[in-house]
């Protein structure tokens, strides 16, 4: 089952923008945050308290913020226990995420410079990306055009210079959309090829319109160019995730967008993203659409609830499926569960209605267990009623077993039902032997 370029590289982008952006995007509406969004100082923290006049508070005060100066951290110390916490795969886990951003939270804006270069020098390219994105955040929160600047002149080449420029792009558009959008059409053709040229900015720059405006959102989609128009309805329903009312604005005029194609990869990609939050509510929405449009929505829709339910992404995407499209269905279904969980996937299958419009289905799922049980592959692939395909399929499971027991794999093969000429073919890794030629 496949799903499309452009939603892989939409959910991608969203991930990897909120990871670098969404707490400091969130922290300015934060109790306790200055008018920007930016905390206090650590100086200010640790002076909450009154001061009572009548007990030496100015000699009281004094000691408060030597007292804090003396335990705040320097940028290095904030930065190697960022380092430390990130090691290895656990920015993975949210808890270390926000462990990070807490210390992230520590570095004052006059130090912010000198914390870019500390992560300018770093060697683990994922932390060199990640703190920076997350500084470039920060600044552009407060000064949007400066921060730009520097990732525009200090960040490296490539996909890591374009993600700190829409780590900037993401902040900034939260106080200054407008900002943003003509930063971006200034940027005319420079960066803008492949996924990760300026147009990554698009996500959450189209996010901030569409949540405020959702007309103007799709007035400025009328100036951009595809694909990247793809990146900017990224960022729509990203704006739509959590409201059903601004959702259903944002669908209706996708379906009055000009263009077939981009009608149809608008919808999978929302839907995509939908279907992470909320599936029922996707599914009943993809049932409801005509019968000609379902295919590939439920397509997109059923690859991602496989991920967390693979029986329920196989019924939706087999529900309905005429008769003469049913092989090729039941085929990208098991390819993709059977490389999750086999046991489970098998089970599924043996659970249809039997017959050759399983045959292709019984392939994939030999060619997606031979590897690590390469016997129980070559039961499946007997139970394949086309010739052609379950020849093909014995192959590959006893291509698979011979690597790791020759005499186990021959005696299988000698009880397969195979000719003896197939059998040879097989063995040597042939094609199937022409019958007319084959028989004496």
């Amino acid at each position: 089952m496949q799903i499309t370029t452009t939603t892989i590289a939409g959910i991608g982008i969203l991930w990897l923008g909120t990871l670098a952006g969404a707490y400091y995007l969130g922290d300015r509406h934060t109790p306790g945050k200055d008018g920007h969004g930016a905390s206090g100082s650590v100086l200010t923290t640790g002076l909450s308290g009154g001061v009572d006049p009548g007990h030496n508070g100015g000699e009281r005060l004094k000691s408060g913020t030597r007292e804090a100066a003396a335990k705040a951290l320097t940028v290095k110390q904030i930065l190697a226990k960022m380092k430390a916490t990130m090691r290895g795969g656990s920015m993975q886990n949210p808890s270390s995420m926000m462990k990070v951003m807490g210390l992230m939270d520590k570095i004052r804006p006059e130090d912010l410079q000198a914390a870019l270069a500390e992560a300018e020098a770093m060697t683990d390219p994922q932390q060199k990306m990640l703190l920076t994105m997350c500084l470039l955040a920060k600044w552009a929160e407060t000064d949007g055009p400066t921060a730009m600047k520097y990732a525009e002149e200090h960040s490296a080449s490539g996909p890591l210079g374009q993600m700190a420029k829409m780590s900037v792009a993401s902040a900034w558009a939260e106080k200054d959309a407008e900002a943003v959008w003509q930063w971006y059409k200034g940027q005319g053709d420079k960066d803008s090829g492949g996924m990760f040229g300026h147009n990554m900015a698009l996500v959450s720059l189209f996010s901030n319109i569409a949540g405020n405006d959702p007309d103007l959102a799709f007035k400025r989609l009328e100036e951009i160019d595809a694909p990247a128009r793809q990146m900017a309805l990224a960022g729509m329903f990203q704006a739509a995730l959590f409201d059903d009312d601004k959702r259903q604005q944002i669908l209706m005029k996708v379906d009055a967008l000009p263009d077939e194609s981009e009608r149809k990869q608008a919808r999978q990609m929302m839907l995509s993203q939908w279907a992470m939050l909320a599936p029922e509510q996707a599914v009943e929405w993809v049932k409801k659409q005509p019968w000609e449009e379902q295919r590939d929505l439920r397509e997109s829709m059923g690859m991602m609830l496989m991920m967390n339910d693979p029986k329920k992404g196989a019924s939706l995407v087999m529900d309905g499926v005429p008769d003469d499209e049913k092989p090729r269905e039941y085929s990208r279904v098991i390819s993709q569960w059977a490389a999750m969980d086999a046991n489970a996937a098998g089970t599924w299958l043996n659970e249809q209605p039997q017959g050759p419009q399983l045959d292709e289905a019984r392939q994939s799922f030999v060619s997606a267990t031979s590897q690590n049980d390469p016997a129980n592959a070559m039961t499946w692939a007997g139970t394949i009623t086309n010739p052609d395909l379950r020849f093909s399929a014995t192959m590959t499971a006893y291509q698979e077993w011979k690597k790791k027991d020759l005499a186990a794999a021959d005696q299988a093969l000698a009880s397969s039902g195979l000719d003896e000429a197939q059998v040879q073919a097989v063995k040597a890794g042939q094609t199937a032997p022409d019958k007319a030629t084959a028989e004496p």
